[in-house]
Formats: C-alpha cells, sequence, structure tokens
C-alpha cells in the first residue's frame, strides 16, 4: 500500500470530523445564543411613552431639533412631543408635560408642571416594548433654565426612572411623590416635597428624603440636605456690601438743594445701608434686586426687613402719604397675568390727620396703612406676602420681578441691616 493510498482515508476522517464539530458547535452556538438574542431583544427593546404637552397659560413655543416652532395657546387640545423638543415658556405663560404609558392610557404616569420663564428639552421617554421586560420606564428632560414641579403618580405597573439635568448636574427620581427643580445662571435647587431622590454633580452623590433640599452649585459638589426655605434675595445682610444691588441716583424736587448720601456703614457691629439727607423739599433714593422667580404653588413668602429710622422731618409720610423715610416695594405679576405692586411704607414721627393721610393717596400701588415705630430703635418687620395678598383681597403672586428699598422727604436718615424674602415650596 502506498502512502497515497493511507494518506486519501486520514483526510476524510479529519473532513468528516470538522464537519461533525462544526455542526456540533453551530447546534450549540444556535441553542444558546438563540434564546439569549431573543431575550436580549424582549428585554431591551423599546417603545416611547406618550408624552403630551399642553398650555396651561399664555403661550408656549415648542422647538425641535431643527429650531422650527410650534406654538401652543392656553385652551387648545395638547401636542405630541417626541425626544429632543424643546419646551419654552415666557414671563407670562406656563406649560404641563404629561407622560402617558401609551396613546391608550387614561391616567398619566407623570406630569411635570412647567412655569414661566422656563427653557426644558424633552431627551427620551421611552419603555419596553414587550411585557415580560423587567426593565424600567425611564424619562429623561433637561431643565436649563427656570423651574419646574414633577408629580411621580402612585400604581406603577413596573419601576420607573425619572433624571432631570442641568446646567449643574442632575437629578434621579424612582419614587411617587412631589419635586421641584429651580434652575439659574449660578445653581440648581432640587426640593423633593414628598417621597425620595438623589443628586449628583462632580461625581459625587447626595440622597434627599422629604422635606429636604440639595444645592449644586457651578462645578462644586451637591451642598445639603437643606430645609426646603430658601432666601430669593442674595447678600441682603449686605456682607459683600453692594453686591447683587442697584442703587439709583438720587432725586431731589429743587436742584440747587442738596442730594443724599447712600452708604454701607457699621450699625451696632453690623454692616447697614444708610440713606440720609438734610434738606428743603422733595428727596427720595432707591436700591433694587432683580430677582425673576416663579413663585407659583409656594406655600408662602415671607418678607423680612430689619431696620432703624433716625431722623425724619415730615410728619407721618408728607401729604400724599408719599414720602415715608421707607418703603419696601415688590413688583410682581399675578396669576392672571397683571403686573402689580405691592408696599409697605414706615414712619417714626407725626399723626395721622387730613392732611398726613396714612397711606399713599397717589400711589397705583397695593399697600395697607403706613406702620408707625419708635425712632433711633431698631426694628424687625416681618410678614407673608401671599397672606397679605389674600386678606386684601388680591390674586397671588405668579413670578417676582424685584424687590426694592425706597427712602424719601425732606430731612430723613434710615439704616437698613438686613433683608429677606424667604420662599418655601
Amino acid at each position: 500500500m502506498t502512502n497515497e493510498t493511507n494518506f486519501r482515508p486520514r483526510e476524510r476522517q479529519r473532513l468528516a470530523w470538522i464537519v461533525m464539530l462544526g455542526s456540533f458547535s453551530l447546534c450549540l452556538i444556535t441553542t444558546i445564543a438563540l434564546p439569549i438574542t431573543v431575550n436580549a431583544a424582549l428585554q431591551n427593546m423599546k417603545r416611547p411613552l406618550h408624552t403630551i404637552i399642553q398650555a396651561n397659560q399664555g403661550t408656549v413655543r415648542v422647538d425641535n431639533e431643527n429650531n422650527e416652532s410650534t406654538v401652543l395657546l392656553a385652551g387648545e387640545e395638547g401636542q405630541f412631543i417626541e425626544a429632543e423638543k424643546r419646551v419654552l415658556t415666557d414671563a407670562t405663560s406656563a406649560a404641563t408635560m404629561l407622560v402617558y404609558t401609551s396613546n391608550e392610557a387614561e391616567q398619566p404616569i407623570a406630569r411635570l408642571q412647567i412655569y414661566s420663564r422656563s427653557d426644558v428639552s424633552l431627551k427620551e421617554a421611552d419603555t419596553p416594548r414587550f411585557a415580560v421586560s423587567d426593565e424600567a420606564q425611564t424619562l429623561n428632560t433637561h431643565l436649563d433654565s427656570g423651574r419646574l414641579q414633577l408629580n411621580i403618580l402612585e400604581s406603577q405597573e413596573r419601576p420607573f426612572l425619572i433624571t432631570i439635568t442641568t446646567p449643574h448636574g442632575e437629578a434621579l427620581f424612582s419614587e411617587s411623590g412631589q419635586y421641584a427643580i429651580l434652575v439659574d445662571n449660578e445653581s440648581t435647587q432640587v426640593t423633593v416635597l414628598d417621597g425620595s431622590g438623589t443628586v449628583v454633580a462632580q461625581k459625587e452623590t447626595l440622597p434627599l428624603a422629604a422635606n429636604e433640599r440639595a444645592e449644586i452649585l457651578a462645578n462644586k459638589a451637591p451642598t445639603g440636605p437643606l430645609t426646603t426655605e430658601r432666601n430669593l434675595l442674595q447678600n441682603g445682610s449686605f456682607d459683600e456690601l453692594w453686591k447683587n444691588w442697584s442703587v439709583y441716583v438720587w432725586k431731589v424736587e429743587h436742584p440747587e438743594e442738596p442730594k443724599g448720601q447712600s452708604l454701607i456703614s457699621e450699625v451696632a457691629g453690623e454692616l447697614a445701608v444708610n440713606f440720609e439727607r438734610t434738606g428743603i423739599g422733595h428727596a427720595d433714593v432707591r436700591m433694587r434686586q432683580v430677582v425673576d422667580q416663579d413663585v407659583t404653588d409656594f406655600a408662602s413668602l415671607l418678607l423680612q426687613l430689619t431696620f432703624q429710622i433716625t431722623k425724619q422731618e415730615l410728619g407721618v409720610c408728607g401729604v400724599q402719604g408719599s414720602e415715608c423715610p421707607l418703603f419696601i416695594r415688590v413688583n410682581y405679576t399675578d396669576d392672571n397675568g397683571i403686573r402689580r405692586t405691592w408696599q409697605q411704607g414706615f414712619y417714626a414721627n407725626g399723626e395721622i390727620t387730613p392732611n398726613t393721610p396714612d397711606a399713599c393717596i397717589s400711589c397705583a400701588v397695593i399697600q395697607d396703612a403706613h406702620i408707625q415705630v419708635p425712632m433711633n430703635v431698631v426694628q424687625f418687620y416681618e410678614a407673608d406676602l401671599l397672606a397679605e395678598l389674600a386678606r386684601q383681597g388680591f390674586p397671588a403672586p405668579r413670578f417676582i420681578e424685584d424687590v426694592s428699598l425706597v427712602s424719601s422727604g425732606h430731612t430723613f436718615a434710615i439704616d437698613v441691616l438686613d433683608i429677606a424674602l424667604i420662599g418655601a415650596e
């Protein structure tokens, strides 16, 4: 027998083994891989959640990824939106985003109230396509500026993970409850009103429980847990001198008469704003801080002021009630979209008479009677702006524009030690 004759059977045997092993491997791969592939598909395939945007107040703009805009008006039927849509509200508008499991569902699984002057983008909203999937439903939005309130409703058939990113970090929620997120140029505020959540920034994680708040400053780790109350005014104790405040020039009735002085000085060991003027005829000065804060659904807006009147020539606040040595004023937009001004005046000298009224008769503002305080005594004033407006029969504020302190009269002097506007959601 030749070598060639022996070689051919070995080749046939090798080929047979190759075919057999290949078939076995293919069978094995098919047996294992097919169920895995099918299971992966069943687990991971997604379909969009049914997300509706509707205008609650005013005109709401919806932009797509090509910056093409559509407009929604209050009272119109809601509009279905997909991922990469952007919702923008102005000072007089608000919107609601409703998230359903499908277009046939009767009840939403989440509701996002988008307040005025907000910029919200829908990044992702999907749910597993097949009921056998163990994956969670996901909603991912980006709040670039403004304020929104998130309500995750109960009775979820599967886990629901909501992520809200901001320029400063992100907040994650999976438990039914109510949450508020506020974004401005300097920080993100995340408040858990009911439920629980997690805040992440700079690779650090902070858990939050009910009635807790976190703050994320630019390029900083989250701070907290904090109380849900927060001061809407910055530098209200003047530790940073005039920072965040605009001080306007003095106005005088008689050009030949002197103007007053605007200083930050020390009073009893504390820094205080001092307005002082000696002269004949009317003069006034104003300092102002822009707030630009939507306060819809706030539980309280506590206005606090510490001050003293150290000099006052006019009785009460002058013959028209418009020359108090100190006024505090709040400009705001109410629930009906009407811009209004609320003010409170303070004085130390004089008695109320027909020639010295107890309120300003020439001011187109919401006001109560001027408050008399002792001269040269540090006073503390506190009022809930929401309660005051309700007591006087006016709608609640929707948007706080600014807060001002005005000092006026002929010869007068005041010291303001601190001012705060404490909002509780």
